[in-house]
């Protein structure tokens, strides 16, 4: 079991940090939005434009991968997620958040796929139930994680409003 995880403990750190940035994004971009004073309502509505852009994501993350290969698609779709975090802190406005998320979450789920697609490569066939489970651990451990680093401290504030 040790030598089979020699080769995807690089993968499965950055599948660990991805997974916990993903889950602490969810959970703060709900609070930064109360802080602002957007309605519930359209707090719960930005927070599903992630699974549009999921779901979205499912039909072009196959295309995407065969045109540009897995490196690229990933080095892409990880772009696009760090930007679209980063640009909620710039322009605090729900209906632009709206659209930030749905393309987070189209990118992020090309990113899944593209991790998954290599560990199913990377894995013996015999070995491919062990080493998706230890995925699912880290996987579940990265997000649950994220919910205790909330405690660090406030969300934070806007840079500059456009």
């Amino acid at each position: 079991m040790w030598s089979l995880l020699r080769p995807l403990r690089a993968l499965l750190g950055s599948v660990a940090l991805l997974l916990l940035g993903n889950g602490l994004i969810n959970t703060l971009l709900t609070l930064r939005g109360a802080s602002e004073g957007f309605p519930t309502a359209l707090i719960g509505l930005i927070m599903s434009g992630y699974f549009v852009g999921f779901v979205c994501g499912t039909w072009v993350s196959g295309r995407l991968i065969r045109r540009m290969g897995h490196i690229r698609t990933f080095a892409f779709c990880a772009s696009l997620c760090a930007s679209t975090a980063l640009l909620h802190l710039i322009f605090i406005d729900p209906w632009v958040w709206l659209a930030l998320r749905v393309l987070y979450g189209l990118s992020f789920i090309t990113v899944m796929t593209v991790i998954e697609s290599w560990l199913n490569a990377q894995a013996a066939s015999h070995e491919r139930g062990r080493v998706f489970a230890l995925y699912m651990v880290i996987n579940l451990g990265a997000l649950t994680l994220a919910q205790q680093m909330l405690r660090a401290g406030p969300p934070p504030r806007a840079i500059c409003c456009f």
